[in-house]
């Protein structure tokens, strides 16, 4: 069994990583000769000079009229935000003349929209009285033509969850904290290797993104990999459902989730003071205890931000009993300094990250033939537990980020309002670690180095028209090597331009927009194979052997890849809206798909890549009926994806190194479903809301079902607040999935009890919450069907979690 051992190599390997990442801030000149080009070809301010004015106003408690400090006032659709000082009070500077509407809020603590009217050279006041509400607007960032918006207004399906909410349902992953959201699931391989599922849409369709740049992990490309964010540290998770290839490229054909940190809204907006926040958390099944804090400096024109946190959980107790090597830790540090001028802004920054989950059951495909458990399907724990008992799987991660921002703001030109360009350099590794009675050897070594440039010209409003435009810049080096190094290193390249386009005209808003997308594929020498037959029994296996099969050839690819679209928001009376969205979005292969062989136990298959596919092509219909009133709010959404040459993955039916063989192929696919939400307010100030999700995915030309599309499911909770007090029960419910595809295993249905209680002590520069949440308290056995561990042990069993945030201002 190959191995890398050497440490020598491994130092010389991580000293050259560090060079990497040094040299990612030699990148950013050209950033600055970006900026210089559009500066050059900028309207001269004196020719045209905008009409503009001020809204300023004050934001206060309506309890005691205190004032409330860093409460977000936005400006919607003139991409005009700030926070409110020390006294409670805010100016907003040269906002385009018009008519808008205006919102503050602090996390919960939320007012009425208030409409204002800007004159050129005037100046509009404005007061807004703050309370604690459930039914709040929910700020959203991503995928909008026109700056911060709302989920309301915006022409995309969003969900979005600020801080508050998090802590009430914050679990080891932002996937697992995601969970029961409208339209989102969860893929996973245990509680630390966990990802979100959009709409039945998995692994490379799905882009993770943090304050909008990639990550940079390797979480789409293997079921038992995960995201390394720390949910503790975020400020808000926002998902858009659907096709977002339009801003975000190929990778976000099934829909984005953007992390949003602490210190994003300040990097092009100043504030004077200190932002922070300090949370802690700890659970029974796991032994979970995790802390994180955060602070941001703001004076003149100068911030500087720093943050971290960790987390640790042992392994989770299932009904059936304790499942082994589940356990996760994670560590992550961040910091940065930024000036924000009168028109222009500048900021770096950087963060460290650092995790390690355990794969359970990974060394079953080792000393078992999984032939005979696929047919199987029913493991008892003390026979899983005893094969554990011979070596465990570790994945050990590392990333770093070195982030540059730059741009202009609030530009006197007749065309452009702001231009804004990041530059990003992420360098991962992770390691597959064995273990065995104690002793750890570094079976594979994985390697993503990324870098990322964007550079965007948003647009003033002239007449009915905004939007923004842009071009983006990434590259890729992937390498790996030992056991499971299944792809030749590989280097990735992409270039595309964007233009993202609104027309306003009343109560009717239309959207439009293309992206045009070049990618290339340039692959090295395939590794020498290993022989597969690990000391674990593997030499018992069926007579099925992989040098019966010859590799995929190696060769370059180039790939063009384009993307348009075109919608219609439509205000139904002045609390509903209607929306339609038709796009066209395309996918090219991922690396894996195009390169992969061998052995692949995350994915539980032996993998042969297709160095022949081609772009997948998604034709999509989104339709959505929104609802924003004082005692009733709620939205449907229903959509429909024909996607042309779909790329899953085809089982061949034989077995190698005891796993199933599975090949890339190409099929028509049809994803149809639909998603439902309400918030309604009851008497005496209880809140009732619920929520159910379907979709339906099909290979049009066998109908076949397609892997691990998640059954229809839903929640009901009530919240009964009393005072600082809210007691919220809840329901979650999800449907038996009887749908499979080829020999997938069914899942019955399960219903779990919920139950929380949220202390809030709400003050003008501070909101202290502590949450006491029970999670299944039945303790019911149930499987989750996208589950890469469905056929081996149930989910978490009862837990309880105790949590205090503190958010100062």
């Amino acid at each position: 069994m190959s191995r890398i051992t050497d440490p020598q190599t491994f130092a010389r390997e991580c000293r050259a990583h560090e060079v990497v990442v040094m040299l990612y801030l030699v990148r950013f000149r050209s950033v600055l000769a970006v900026l210089a080009a559009l500066l050059l070809s900028a309207p001269v301010a004196a020719q045209t000079r905008p009409a503009t004015g001020t809204v300023a106003g004050r934001v206060v408690l309506a309890a005691d009229g205190s004032a409330v400090h860093g409460a977000t006032v936005i400006v919607v659709g003139a991409r005009r935000e700030t926070t409110t000082d020390t006294s409670g009070a805010f100016s907003i500077e040269n906002v385009p003349a018009g008519t808008y509407e205006v919102i503050a809020q602090r996390q919960h603590l939320s007012a009425g929209r208030q409409s204002v009217t800007v004159t050129d050279g005037g100046r509009a006041s404005l007061e807004f009285a703050l309370t604690l509400e459930t039914l709040h607007e929910n700020i959203a960032v991503t995928a909008s033509a026109s700056g911060t918006s709302t989920t309301f207004d915006a022409f995309s399906a969003i969900t979005s969850l600020d801080s508050l909410e998090l802590a009430q349902r914050r679990g080891a992953s932002i996937a697992e904290s995601l969970a029961g959201e409208p339209g989102v699931a969860v893929r996973s391989f245990g509680p630390g290797n966990a990802r979100p599922i959009i709409r039945g849409f998995d692994g490379d369709r799905v882009l993770i993104m943090q304050d909008g740049v990639r990550t940079g992990d390797l979480s789409s490309q293997s079921g038992d990999h995960g995201t390394t964010i720390d949910p503790a540290a975020v400020e808000r998770l926002e998902v858009v459902k659907g096709p977002a290839t339009l801003l975000y490229g190929s990778n976000a054909i099934g829909g984005v989730v953007n992390v949003i940190s602490p210190q994003d809204l300040f990097r092009a907006s100043p504030f004077e003071g200190v932002n922070g926040g300090v949370s802690v958390d700890t659970a029974s099944n796991t032994g979970q205890a995790g802390g994180a804090g955060n602070v941001q400096v703001g004076k003149g024109p100068w911030m500087a931000w720093a943050g971290g946190g960790a987390r640790r959980t042992g392994d989770y107790a299932s009904p059936l009993g304790t499942v082994r090597n589940s356990a996760t830790e994670m560590q992550n540090g961040r910091f940065g300094v930024g000036w924000t001028g009168r028109r222009a802004f500048a900021s770096v920054g950087g963060q460290l990250e650092r995790s390690r989950f355990g794969v359970p059951f990974a060394n079953v495909f080792h000393s078992h033939d999984h032939g005979d458990e696929a047919d199987d399907h029913d493991h008892d724990h003390d026979e899983a537990d005893h094969a554990a008992e011979a070596f465990d799987v570790d994945l050990l991660a590392h990333r770093r980020e070195v982030r540059v921002d730059a741009g202009l703001r609030q530009l006197d030109t007749a065309f452009i309002d702001n231009v804004k360009a990041t530059f990003a350099g992420v360098g991962y590794r992770h390691d597959e670690l064995e273990i065995t009675d104690g002793v750890e050897e570094l079976a594979t070594r994985f390697e993503n180095d990324t870098q990322s440039l964007r550079v965007e010209l948003e647009q003033k409003r002239t007449g009915r028209l905004t939007g923004r435009i842009g071009v983006d810049w990434f590259g890729r080096d992937y390498r790996s090597a030992g056991e499971e190094a299944l792809s030749p290193r590989t280097k990735q390249q992409s270039f595309s331009g964007f233009a993202y386009e609104e027309l306003g005209f009343g109560r009717f808003r239309v959207q439009f927009g293309g992206r045009v997308e070049a990618n290339r594929f340039r692959p090295g020498e395939r590794p020498e194979s290993d022989d597969h037959d690990h000391d674990h029994g593997a030499e018992e296996a069926d007579d099925h052997d992989h040098d019966e099969h010859e590799p995929p050839p190696v060769r370059d690819r180039n790939f063009t890849a384009a993307s348009g679209s075109v919608g219609l928001h439509t205000d139904i009376g002045t609390t509903g809206a209607f929306v339609v969205n038709v796009t066209s979005a395309s996918r090219v292969p991922a690396i894996e798909e195009l390169y992969n062989f061998g052995p692949h136990v995350g994915n539980l298959a032996y993998e042969i890549g297709n160095p022949d596919l081609t772009v997948e092509r998604t034709t999509g219909l989104d339709v959505s009926l929104r609802r924003r009133a004082a005692r009733v709010s709620g939205e449907i959404n229903a959509f429909v994806y024909g996607i042309r040459d779909f790329v899953y993955l085809d089982f061949t039916g034989e077995i190698v190194d005891n796993l199933r063989e599975i090949e890339y192929q190409q099929g028509d696919a049809r994803f149809i479903g639909a998603e439902a939400s309400t918030q309604i307010e009851l008497g005496g100030h209880a809140h009732l809301e619920a929520s159910i999700s379907s979709v339906r995915a099909t290979l049009t030309a066998t109908d076949e079902a397609l892997p691990r599309i998640p059954p229809v499911s839903g929640r009901v909770r009530l919240e009964i607040p009393w005072k600082g007090l809210a007691i919220t029960p809840e329901v979650v419910l999800a449907a038996s999935q009887t749908r499979l595809f080829r020999d997938e295993t069914a899942t019955d249905g399960y219903a779990l009890l919920n139950l929380g209680a949220s202390y809030f002590v709400v003050r003008g520069h501070a909101t202290h919450q502590i949450t006491l949440t029970g999670r299944n308290l039945t303790n019911t056995e149930y499987r989750n069907h996208t589950s890469f561990l469905k056929d081996f042990a149930p989910e978490m069993g009862r837990s309880v979690k105790l949590t205090y945030s503190v958010r100062f201002f």
